[in-house]
């Protein structure tokens, strides 16, 4: 052995299962899994390992956890749910905590068509996933405009009484209206599903004849329209590349460059090339293809739908192994997911595109990473600092008139903002328009998360104001033993332009002692201002999104008598607040379950 191991090995199972690698402080470095669990461990000490990243590893190991599991395949699940939930030091982690966007035919009986993103709690067909919102919205354009779907909420339908500007320029044909029967408008969502399940064939047959039959009976604006239709069809059906490309695939291209490694996926679905989407990769300039791949498998595929062919730029061992897995992961599919490496032909020109993409993609993210540590080092500079900082945070709040009082915390890093660190909060029980006590409040449980370990601690937090709310945020740090955090405040000029700040640091820094005034030219400045000001959009964002929610539901809630259920249905049922307020005592009572009684305390209590 290369190493003392920190237990007796004999003792492990060999059973598979996942295994965790604790330091001295039993925080863990690294999960792995393994079919034999005995096997996999020792492996780490009787040989040194290959790359420097694992090597130092292995030698701050302190303990060991192991979990056994019923097979290689829930092993496989639980290591990947655990370093998502952990973030290890050691592992591979992939910079994508966004779910994949999804078009999604809504379950009604008029079906809508709409973009999602999440957890599928919402009944409907989903179709996708596409590889950003953009692609998203650009294929529901095109599917309105052949297909004329509705795309408006449920209250706004119900309550329309002329078509709107969607019917006008001819992307939705009207349900609300009844321009369009029942029966009529499911003939388009059905054609709307074959489309997406890729029988296209079988729709330009069924248009062909319908235009040949409404010419012969001389229905000629009818011929006329679906000519037309026809016309736009062919054309996105033309737009949609090689025909030889597989019909539903993903293209995955693994890109390196010195201590950079990103994946970029090209997307392909139901014949239409959907673009790419490129995922940063952390921790993984010495890790191998394999176990990039395994990760962004288990994250891409766990939950989503698999295509019908992966193509990968990578060894043919790698590809066997993915295929492998696949296999474990669908273990249902009459037909799994096939994993290809193409040589030659239009599946390799299309994995070249792929690369190139982003290749120029990563290039452009090293780019602003590059002009990111300088601007970190600028901040260094600027505030006498014995290291560059690599994460910084900016805390703000924001109020209307003394009501709706919140506050925000936002983190920058080399790479850019760090919105999984994001955090905002309520400040309900803070006296009208006093910042300091907002400010204690908020600072109070954000240091409290830090302590308990919720929360990452910047390396600087930036303090929205002057001396006063730096000296509010200086005494509650101590107060819970974190004086050594490092904080500034960033106290804006007479015009509140960017450039006219005096920042006020937490520690004694030469020249400083009138505070600092950098003035606009200054890059470390810039960079302040940029994580200050996102924390004033994120808490101002915050606190419209809570004037909104009280404005739509606060005055129908102070009823007795109406719960959730009562006042969803009259918002339905009028379209809106608006559409209560104008409602007769008589219209009120139309409303399921609103009785005389209730209608006539509905009515006085909206026009008081």
């Amino acid at each position: 052995m290369w190493i003392e191991p920190p237990i007796q090995l004999r003792e492990l199972p060999t059973e598979p299962g996942v295994y965790r690698m604790l330091d001295s402080k039993r925080k863990v470095l690294y999960i792995g899994k393994a079919r034999n669990l005995k096997k996999r461990v020792s492996s780490y000490f009787q040989r040194e390992p290959d790359t420097s990243r694992i090597r130092v590893m292995v030698t701050k190991i302190c303990d060991i956890s192991v979990t056994v599991t019923q097979s290689e395949v829930e092993a496989l699940v639980v290591e990947h749910n655990l370093i998502k939930q952990l973030k290890p030091r050691y592992n591979v982690l992939l910079k994508d905590s966004k779910s994949y966007p999804y078009i999604l035919l809504t379950r009604e009986d008029y079906p809508k068509l709409r973009s999602y993103r999440g957890s599928r709690k919402e009944a409907g067909e989903y179709f996708g996933p596409f590889p950003n919102s953009r692609a998203v919205h650009a294929t529901i354009h095109k599917l309105q405009q052949i297909f004329k779907v509705r795309d408006c909420d449920e209250s706004t339908f119900r309550n329309r009484t002329r078509p709107c500007m969607q019917h006008q320029i001819g992307r939705c044909s009207a349900p609300c209206c009844h321009i369009t029967s029942p029966i009529e408008y499911q003939k388009q969502i059905e054609q709307l599903r074959q489309f997406l399940r890729g029988e296209n064939s079988e729709i330009l047959a069924a248009w062909e004849a319908e235009m040949q039959h409404a010419s012969t009976r001389m229905h000629f604006e009818k011929a006329a329209q679906l000519r037309d239709q026809i016309r736009d069809f062919r054309t996105i059906l033309a737009g949609s590349g090689q025909s030889d490309l597989p019909y539903s695939a993903d293209c995955i291209v693994v890109l390196r460059d010195y201590q950079h490694v990103s994946i970029t996926i090209g997307v392909r679905r139901s014949g239409q090339d959907l673009g790419t989407h490129t995922i940063r990769v952390q921790q993984a300039h010495e890790a191998p293809d394999l176990e990039i791949l395994q990760s962004l498998f288990l994250e891409r595929y766990q939950h989503e739908a698999w295509p019908s062919e992966i193509l990968l730029a990578t060894d043919d061992a790698t590809a066997t192994q993915l295929q492998t897995m696949c296999k474990w992961l669908q273990p249902a599919a009459v037909q799994p997911c096939k994993i290809k490496t193409p040589k030659r032909g239009s599946r390799h020109t299309w994995l070249q595109q792929v690369s190139y993409s982003g290749t120029q993609t990563m290039s452009t993210q090293i780019h602003e990473s590059q002009k990111m540590q300088s601007a970190f080092e600028a901040v260094a500079t600027l505030l006498k600092l014995n290291t560059t900082p690599k994460l910084i945070a900016a805390v703000d709040n924001a109020h209307l008139g003394g009501q709706q009082t919140v506050a925000a915390i936002t983190y920058l890093g080399w790479q850019g903002p760090d919105k999984n660190l994001y955090r905002r909060y309520k400040l309900d029980h803070v006296p009208a328009g006093d910042d300091y006590a907002a400010m204690a409040q908020v600072l109070t449980r954000f240091f409290q998360s830090i302590q308990s370990g919720e929360t990452t601690a910047p390396d600087i937090l930036f303090v929205d104001g002057g001396k006063g709310q730096l000296s509010v945020a200086m005494t509650i740090a101590a107060s819970l033993n974190l004086a050594h955090l490092a904080m500034v405040g960033v106290a804006k000029g007479a015009a509140r332009k960017v450039g006219n700040e005096t920042l006020w640091p937490s520690w004694d820094v030469a020249g400083a002692r009138d505070g600092l005034t950098p003035g606009y030219d200054s890059a470390a400045l810039l960079l302040i201002a940029r994580v200050r000001d996102e924390a004033h959009r994120f808490a101002g964002q915050y606190m419209r999104k809570r004037k909104n929610q009280s404005m739509f539901t606060s005055t129908l809630d102070q009823i007795p008598g109406i719960g959730d259920k009562k006042r969803l249905a009259l918002l339905q049922h009028f379209g809106g607040i608006e559409g209560v307020k104008k409602a007769s005592r008589d219209q009120l009572m139309a409303t399921d379950g609103i009785s005389l009684a209730l209608a006539e305390r509905i009515f006085e209590a909206l026009h008081q």
